[in-house]
């Protein structure tokens, strides 16, 4: 409105105005805009409703992520979620040097990572928002397609390195081949997850490949018969998902069971009703970490997964929703 009003008045009239009190109105006026924008600066750039952010996402949780962040954007018009696919190394790397708002991991921070944020003086916050799984896949040509915890410990150890030398029900195969184990990347989290629940403290021993995301495993597993994939279950749970079919054809989803000697009906599949029941042993949880010190868009997208809505888009994906209640139903041919 000053501006305006010194134009107007240097169109309408003749008046001369001294140079002494142009100086002063340009410093009006400097201060003045110098002060909304120091208003601007103090004002939060994101709300749990508008904004834009990044957040960093393990790979293997691609699948869930995506559908998330589409549902989250279209109910929130002024809310953009930028999603990073990453190890899962990387993911809480990048929550701790500030890269991204919000880390989407499979665990919690181990004591090198809580000691790191002490010294920043930053708290946490972590949700549980899904149970999820690491699947194991064969090439549909291998008839093999049972394996114990016990015998995928020793895989993975060397103890183990032909098809034939699995057992089930007690009774030694009659397949062949030496086992490949292929996982998604060099810091894979499914590989750590292995490597913790089985408590393999030496170095892997197996023939490991290691290729560049959960997409190559399906694609190496469909070329190589002897392969044995490990992913991240909801990379093949959604049979929404028009991916979903392409990537199942050509291999089998192995069933794991507990017990050293299993009879046949002691292996299960990662299916949701045998994550519900804790049937399948190699089920883990899914967190949403954040060091938001308010409310925040960060808050607001791990509010939203953890909301009834966001909740049934865990279960369409094939997984265990963690903070709503599911039914059960048994149902029985007459």
């Amino acid at each position: 409105m000053i501006i305006y009003g010194l134009k107007y008045l240097s169109c309408q009239t003749n008046v001369s105005i001294p140079m002494k009190q142009v100086a002063y109105i340009g410093g009006v006026l400097i201060l003045a805009s110098g002060l909304l924008a120091c208003g601007d600066s103090d004002k939060p750039a994101d709300t749990v409703s508008t904004g834009d952010i990044v957040i960093a996402s393990d790979q293997s949780l691609q699948p869930l992520i995506e559908a998330e962040e589409m549902a989250f954007e279209a109910s929130r018009k002024y809310a953009k979620i930028t999603p990073k696919y990453v190890t899962e190394l990387k993911a809480i790397e990048m929550l701790l040097n500030d890269s991204a708002r919000v880390a989407v991991v499979t665990r919690e921070f181990n004591a090198r990572e809580r000691k790191i944020l002490a010294e920043q003086k930053f708290q946490y916050r972590s949700m549980k928002i899904a149970i999820d799984a690491v699947a194991l896949i064969t090439n549909d040509a291998n008839a093999d397609t049972l394996i114990s915890t016990d015998q995928l410990r020793d895989v993975l150890t060397g103890k183990i390195t032909q098809w034939n030398q699995l057992r089930r029900g007690g009774k030694q195969q009659t397949g062949g081949g030496k086992i490949t184990v292929v996982f998604d990347n060099n810091s894979s989290s499914n590989l750590s997850y292995l490597l913790d629940t089985l408590e393999i403290s030496d170095q892997v021993k197996a023939p490991v490949f290691a290729v560049k995301s959960n997409e190559e495993v399906i694609a190496f597993v469909k070329k190589n018969p002897n392969a044995m994939g490990v992913i991240g279950l909801n990379w093949i749970s959604d049979s929404d998902d028009p991916k979903t079919p392409g990537f199942m054809q050509g291999i089998r989803v192995m069933g794991v069971a507990r017990r050293p000697e299993p009879e046949p009906e002691d292996y299960f599949q990662p299916f949701q009703y045998n994550l519900a029941l804790n049937r399948y042993p190699l089920s883990r949880n899914v967190l949403m970490i954040t060091k938001e010190a308010r409310r925040g868009l960060g808050t607001g997208f791990i509010n939203y997964v953890a909301s009834d809505r966001g909740q049934r888009i865990v279960l369409k994906a094939g997984l265990l929703p963690a903070t709503q209640i599911i039914r059960l139903v048994n149902i029985r041919p007459e």
